[in-house]
């Protein structure tokens, strides 16, 4: 189940593309190091303290399973995904702000996905 579930989180993150099969070696780790996590440590816990016992949940994933910055980088280039962004923009006297988020995504050819 938890194959699966890092499996699903793994195409969604790259969705419209579609990986093909059979599935390239890094998407094939990157899979088995979710899962592996949310098995080694499943409540997510990113902090332990053993005196005055004290810890920390990460709140940023669903289920302790989310890709780090580097596995996403590396999914990308391995799908031969672009990663681009957007930078905030200030015009005029009171250099008002053009965006209120700076929009970051990915290209694939000539197709723009922005969003994650």
């Amino acid at each position: 189940m938890l194959l699966q579930d890092a499996s699903d989180l793994v195409r969604e993150t790259v969705a419209p593309v579609e990986i093909p099969g059979p599935p390239p070696f890094v998407v094939r780790q990157l899979v088995m190091d979710l899962a592996g996590r949310v098995l080694n440590n499943p409540k997510g816990i990113t902090t332990e303290n053993i005196g005055d016992y004290s810890y920390s949940l990460s709140r940023t994933s669903v289920n302790g399973m989310a890709l780090m910055p580097a596995e996403r980088e590396a999914l990308f280039q391995c799908l031969g995904l672009s990663a681009i962004g957007a930078v905030h923009m200030a015009y005029g006297p009171d250099m008002q702000t053009l965006n209120e988020h700076t929009p970051t995504g990915w290209a694939y050819g000539d197709e723009i996905t922005w969003g994650w």
